[in-house]
């Protein structure tokens, strides 16, 4: 018989708070059940939907426009991930399975596009071309996501005994010896794709800046906010409106988020024995300077042009003042003054969430994996499956109530960590979950055995095996906050994170101090980075 778990029933309930309270009670509004009716002013009975009833529901997809705005969005996502795959999964092999000049490093500097919010990449690539359409914003979108095709895709790699390629070579030739190869990483290539298609998807910051900018590009996610933001109407029949809306773009990235589950648990979980040996390095030959050349493409789009193009916004590219050294140092001055405090209060928030995901993603996932619980998997990606303008009206709706417990818990920084908490839990359940199926288990039964008490095995054996893996989702976790648009748009707090005021900032002409707030920003993403590269000396190999 199985022992009560305290810390599984925490965990569960948490989450059950955090996700699937405020999704559900905005299930009961678009129903007409009015859970909320004590938050929003009377409505008029024509406002007023009378539950249960199914009237949010008739008009789904009931316009051309709203056809084509899904049809966008699953083109931009079919087009972002594929360029994903072919840049991170095409990088990581060159850089881990040849002996390209400098594979190491340049599949570290792959990851790091993941340092700058996906609206800068959008707004350094809007200054330098006229382009459009589904290729051109992909290719965008894409150089925002492609770490994560970069990262699995290169664990899988690691994760492949050399042996079984090495006899696979000998006894069928090099070509079905790399179909071998690919067929043991395709799991690890499929689930980095969809989850660049589930984040692609949701997205509307992106596209709304390049719609303002000029270039017609309206996807799905326009038509939720559009349905919540409409004035005039009550709070529950907006929120009824938005969550009848966001059912065609749930059910497609319900369906991606599920996929991506089964390749994960599908990978090359393997565990690596004493005598393992890594995959044997290809020669490229005279291929290396082309190689070379695929490899700096990722860095190039998503790192290197966007920070190129802050630093000529910052030294007065687009102030009509010419470049110079002095409109740099006035730039960072006025950006310090005016967003120190913001700067402070994003780093503090994105710090607080990554101790969140550890601490909640490390419950979950080690009952899920240790005590045979995948389910516990399945019901985190819920919340990965809805967008975020989704989830973050959610919140609104279950905390914003003035004047109550609920309403001043609401307009604290706590709510911003939660929200974003429940945002990016699935990444953290997942790669710790991937942990800790390759630790041994016999290790912790052998502490057990020695009559060790449960923090004992918890401090002395659970936590320092897997203490690379805590820090790599830590980390993901801080990066990702920083990144986070809309729930940012949508919260009260969040409007304090600092990619808010970027983008406003450039919106209304204030290109040189968004940029100098931009590198500052850039900075701080980096410095977990740097820290870690300097204490333990990996270049980034856990990342996954």
């Amino acid at each position: 018989m199985r022992h009560f778990s305290p810390s599984l029933w925490l965990a569960l309930a948490l989450f059950f708070v955090l996700a699937v309270l405020p999704i559900g009670l905005m299930g009961l509004e678009s129903l007409g059940i009015q859970s909320f009716s004590l938050q929003d002013p009377p409505a008029e009975a024509s406002d007023a939907l009378e539950g249960p009833t199914l009237a949010a529901y008739r008009n789904i997809l009931g316009t051309k426009s709203e056809r084509t705005q899904l049809w966008n969005t699953a083109w931009l996502g079919f087009w972002a991930t594929l360029f994903s795959v072919l840049l991170g999964s095409g990088t990581a092999w060159l850089c881990y399975r040849t002996d390209l000049p400098m594979g190491r490093v340049l599949g570290v500097a792959g990851l790091l596009p993941i340092l700058f919010p996906p609206i800068l990449v959008a707004m350094a690539f809007t200054d330098l071309s006229d382009a459009r359409g589904f290729v051109t914003i992909g290719l965008v979108l894409a150089a925002s996501h492609l770490p994560f095709t970069l990262a699995l895709t290169a664990r899988g790699l690691r994760s492949v005994d050399g042996r079984l390629y090495e006899a696979a070579l000998l006894s069928r030739g090099r070509l079905r010896a790399e179909l071998t190869l690919l067929r043991q990483v395709l799991p690890d290539i499929l689930a980095g794709a969809l989850l660049v298609l589930v984040f692609v998807m949701s997205e509307h910051g992106v596209p709304e800046f390049l719609s303002v900018k000029g270039k017609p590009w309206r996807v799905y996610s326009e038509a939720i906010f559009l349905n919540w933001s409409a004035p005039g109407l009550p709070g529950s029949l907006r929120s009824a409106q938005a969550t009848a809306f966001s059912l065609p773009l749930i059910a497609l990235t319900g369906l991606f988020a599920w996929l991506c589950l089964r390749a994960r648990r599908k990978g090359s979980l393997v565990t690596l024995f004493s005598d393992f040996r890594p995959l044997p390095k290809r020669n490229l030959g005279a291929w290396k300077l082309p190689a070379l050349g695929f490899c700096l493409v990722p860095v190039t789009i998503g790192l290197l042009i966007p920070i190129w193009r802050m630093l000529m916004w910052t030294a007065g590219a687009t102030a009509n003042k010419g470049l110079s050294l002095a409109t740099t140092r006035a730039s960072f001055r006025t950006a310090w003054t005016e967003w120190n405090d913001e700067l402070l209060y994003t780093n503090s928030v994105a710090l607080a969430v990554a101790l969140v995901l550890v601490a909640l993603g490390g419950v979950l996932a080690w009952h899920a994996a240790r005590r045979r619980k995948p389910w516990i998997e399945g019901l985190t990606m819920l919340t990965l499956a809805v967008p975020a303008l989704l989830l973050g009206i959610g919140f609104i709706r279950l905390w914003n109530r003035p004047g109550s417990p609920l309403g001043a818990l609401y307009e604290t920084p706590t709510m911003v960590v939660l929200a974003y908490a429940t945002r990016f839990l699935p990444l953290a359940v997942m790669g710790l979950a991937n942990a800790f199926r390759r630790l041994p288990p016999e290790f912790e039964e052998a502490a057990l055995l020695t009559g060790r008490s449960t923090f004992s095995r918890l401090t002395r054996i659970l936590i320092p095996l897997t203490l690379p893996a805590m820090i790599s989702v830590g980390i993901l976790g801080f990066l990702l906050s920083l990144r986070e648009l809309d729930l940012a748009v949508l919260l009260f707090e969040g409007n304090r994170m600092a990619v808010r005021p970027i983008s406003n900032s450039v919106h209304f002409g204030y290109e040189d101090q968004a940029a100098a707030f931009a590198l500052m920003l850039l900075f701080c993403a980096a410095l977990p980075l740097i820290l870690r590269l300097l204490l333990s000396g990996k270049t980034g190999e856990a990342t996954s």
